[in-house]
């Protein structure tokens, strides 16, 4: 657990230092910004870049049964990666990738799930389809998350909505 909090607060350092270097980014992709602008405003050409608070939901796909809910915070860099660190205890730190599709977004990550015990539980994957706000404050998901086994064995498939702010 302590483990787990360590990476917690590791990336939310991280995300906090790309917040603060993101209106640097912002400024050079949208040109006509300028220093009397505040606060810079988001250009089309990456609105998701940046990082965001992010409600979760997760439920059983042939059911609708609620199978838990948590919170996250997400980073969407220029390059194109994708890192993400969650209140829940019982998984890892999410890596990825994310990019353009029309006028949405996907993204595809992955993270561990860990039993009670701190053992190994699954491998998740994650595929989502992101669709940002016109002014480019918040975001709206609809998602799979498969999990594994340590053979590759797919375990379980879960429909995942979430709700998006930007920090």
């Amino acid at each position: 657990m302590k483990t787990n909090l360590v990476r917690i607060f590791a990336l939310a350092a991280i995300g906090a230092a790309a917040c603060w270097a993101q209106p640097a980014d912002m400024a050079e992709v949208n040109p006509d910004a300028n220093a009397e602008s505040t606060p810079l405003r988001v250009s089309w050409a990456v609105p998701i870049v940046g990082v965001w608070d992010v409600a979760v939901t997760v439920v059983n796909c042939q059911t609708g049964a609620l199978i838990r809910n948590i919170h996250t915070v997400q980073l969407y860099q220029s390059d194109g990666t994708f890192s993400e660190t969650t209140s829940s205890g019982a998984r890892g730190s999410s890596i990825g990738y994310w990019y353009r599709q029309q006028r949405n977004y996907e993204a595809r990550y992955f993270f561990f799930r860990y039993n009670p015990d701190g053992s190994f539980a699954s491998f998740a994957k994650a595929a989502n389809t992101i669709t940002v706000s016109n002014d480019g404050n918040q975001f709206s998901v609809k998602a799979t998350i498969q999990d594994y086994d340590a053979n590759n064995n797919l375990l379980s498939t879960g429909c995942v909505t979430q709700t998006a702010n930007r920090l």
